[in-house]
């Protein structure tokens, strides 16, 4: 393991950063983030019924339950053809998406571009491109480039419902929403790259020589595709991984995708929930990087362990919030501090288990159990209702005790991931 915590990743290495940190941004964007806003404006500018908000939230968690079969179509695509041609790809389509999602007046198209929304912004937008381009650049410092690249997420939950707020109409919102990912998809064949040898540097920018990288880029490739999802599939690690990561991921989601909901619900007034929303994810700028590098200085699993136990408390401050300020402030930290952090530990996880090139072929598996299990929190929600958030705050209670013990079971093979 190198607990090296300088951030001493070169020129490119920091352009890379900041690519990630957009793409990050977008995919929130593009799906939990939004929920706190969109599903209300365009109720009120369509004049839909009252059953639309909740039907927002159940339409996105199915969007996450079909994008299984994308995420393995898309990882695979990935390991083809590459990151960069994945980005351009990705942001095609969803910008496709919200420009449908604002000029519909049919509600069942709207619930479609939510669905698509969810599973092809989560998976490419998230999984296929920015944390694989972490993971390939950043093998041994991998913790420490997505404590960084991963504020990104946090980033956007302090902005864009302020940004949407202030735009006022939804459809205009979506449409602006729409041109972005185009933009961004079309710069993203000029500034991501999937490997940093193919512009002369090294992995983790360490001082070694150009041509002996790319003779164990070489090898470490060569051991990546050895991994056939058979292999994957009888690894203990892809499913504790899968399952546990999966639920803490899922309570973040219920937390984040909801908080302003269960602020009003409490009788905490809007302006001071959104407020308290922006207040959480700024925090959470903060959080991304000590998550970071505590998964640098202990190792990613112990970081992991140490999330779980922090989101169990956040979840207690939440079922027990009763429109107490104090407890409001409170829960805005810890639901803050946490926000920017499965970002990171996931990919980083996985790299820590299959290497720098198996993260993208485990990922074919993780990604689809990961997503299955993370959008079991909307469903919950959904199913629930918007009025029993503290059932589905208990339920998320379970699954991350669950997923803390699980955790503990993961046993990175130091052999398979350390090829020289």
């Amino acid at each position: 393991m190198n607990n090296n915590t300088k951030s001493n990743f070169g020129k490119w290495g920091w352009s890379m950063i900041i690519y990630c940190a957009i793409s990050y941004y977008l995919a929130a964007a593009l799906s939990t983030d939004a929920l706190n806003w969109f599903p209300s404006a365009f109720q009120a500018y369509h004049g839909w019924g009252e059953e639309f908000v909740n039907m927002c939230n159940s339409m996105a968690g199915i969007g996450g339950w079909i994008g299984v079969a994308a995420a393995i179509v898309f990882s695979i695509m990935t390991a083809k053809r590459g990151s960069r041609f994945m980005a351009l790809f990705g942001n095609i389509i969803t910008g496709v998406l919200c420009l449908v999602m604002a000029f519909t007046n049919s509600q069942p198209v709207f619930y479609l571009m939510i669905i698509c929304l969810t599973f092809v912004g989560g998976n490419i937008q998230l999984n296929c491109v920015p944390n694989n381009i972490m993971n390939v650049w950043f093998p041994k410092k991998k913790g420490l480039a997505l404590g960084w690249a991963s504020m990104g997420l946090p980033i956007c939950t302090a902005t864009i419902i302020v940004i949407f707020s202030a735009i006022g109409n939804p459809r205009t919102a979506y449409i602006m929403l729409g041109v972005v990912c185009f933009v961004f998809g079309i710069v993203s064949l000029f500034w991501a790259k999937n490997t940093p040898e193919e512009v002369g540097c090294t992995p983790d920018n360490e001082p070694v020589d150009l041509e002996a990288a790319k003779a164990l880029m070489e090898k470490q490739e060569a051991a990546a595709k050895k991994m056939t999802m058979g292999v994957i599939a009888k690894d203990k690690n892809t499913w504790l991984i899968g399952i546990g990561h999966g639920l803490l991921w899922m309570t973040t989601i219920g937390l984040v995708s909801n908080f302003v909901t269960k602020m009003v619900m409490t009788g905490i007034d809007s302006n001071f929930a959104v407020m308290m929303l922006t207040v959480a994810a700024v925090i959470g700028i903060v959080g991304s990087y000590i998550w970071g590098w505590l998964d640098q200085k202990f190792s990613t699993k112990t970081a992991s362990i140490i999330y779980g136990v922090w989101y169990l408390v956040a979840l207690l401050i939440m079922i027990f919030q009763n429109g107490s300020t104090a407890l409001v402030v409170l829960a805005a930290i810890f639901v803050g501090f946490g926000i920017g952090g499965i970002g990171n530990l996931i990919p980083s996880i996985i790299g820590t288990c299959f290497g720098r090139f198996g993260f993208i072929q485990a990922n074919r598996l993780i990604a689809p159990i990961n997503t299955v299990v993370r959008s079991t929190a909307l469903i919950i929600i959904g199913a629930v209702g918007v009025a029993n958030l503290n059932t589905a705050y208990m339920i998320f209670f379970v699954g991350s005790v669950i997923a803390i013990v699980m955790i503990c079971f993961i046993k990175p093979d130091e052999k398979k991931v350390n090829i020289q």
